[in-house]
């Protein structure tokens, strides 16, 4: 298994002619248990953690075949959380199995919830050359900001869209570290030497749960 040369926070390894990604994302603290900073819905939390863990998987250019959620939140949970990694699914037109498991030995006083998604490669992103018009989808949200904006937040049913899109070259969601720092990031790993454009928005915030991201274009598709 090696890094992904063209995706974010991505893991790839080959079967046969089949090249396979992984990706995760987590959260703690944010839940329906009392102590928790932020106060939010499970099936909320696991949408988000989906969200997260997808958005890295169309970034190295698989569509997911299998996800797997991790609950620290207790056996009443997990049909929530299920629910909302199903809605995800649901929202990108993919129907897989999701499996996983509950910590039921030990009751945390947080809430703490992991998302694994395993995604099939059907796009190569690895070529990134010619004139590229950059993009900001959505706006950089975190906190409850993501659930009270829900609005603002780019649909998940448009990164898959990017998926087919031959024109698009660059999908790369955008992190807690802000867009400064994955635009930074992204130029580094996949090689563009572009300068960052005029986004218009706070490009230090954080964006949360893959609120937005940075959308590369091929001015001309050849």
């Amino acid at each position: 298994m090696n890094k992904s040369a063209f995706g974010r926070n991505a893991m790839e390894w080959s079967v046969g002619e089949k090249t396979i990604v992984m990706t995760t994302d987590n959260s703690g603290g944010i839940g329906e248990k009392q102590l928790d900073e932020v106060n939010a819905p499970y099936e909320v939390v696991a949408y988000y953690a989906f969200r997260t863990a997808v958005m890295d998987c169309f970034s190295a250019g698989a569509i997911p075949i299998s996800v797997v959620l991790h609950n620290f939140c207790g056996e009443a949970a997990w049909g929530k959380l299920h629910a909302g990694v199903r809605q995800g699914l649901a929202e990108i037109g993919v129907d897989t199995d999701v499996t996983g498991s509950t910590e039921s030995n030990m009751a945390l006083q947080q809430s703490a919830v992991a998302v694994t998604v395993l995604g099939e490669r059907v796009r190569d992103f690895s070529e990134v050359s010619g004139p590229i018009e950059w993009t900001l989808a959505g706006m950089p949200l975190v906190g409850i900001e993501v659930v009270e904006k829900a609005a603002e937040i780019a649909p998940l049913s448009l990164a898959r869209s990017y998926i087919d899109d031959p024109s698009v070259a660059v999908i790369w969601p955008v992190g807690s570290k802000g867009i400064a720092a994955e635009w930074s990031r992204m130029c580094e790993q996949i090689g563009v030497e572009d300068p960052m454009p005029d986004f218009g928005v706070d490009i230090n915030k954080s964006a949360g749960p893959a609120a937005c991201w940075i959308v590369g274009r091929r001015s001309a598709v050849e």
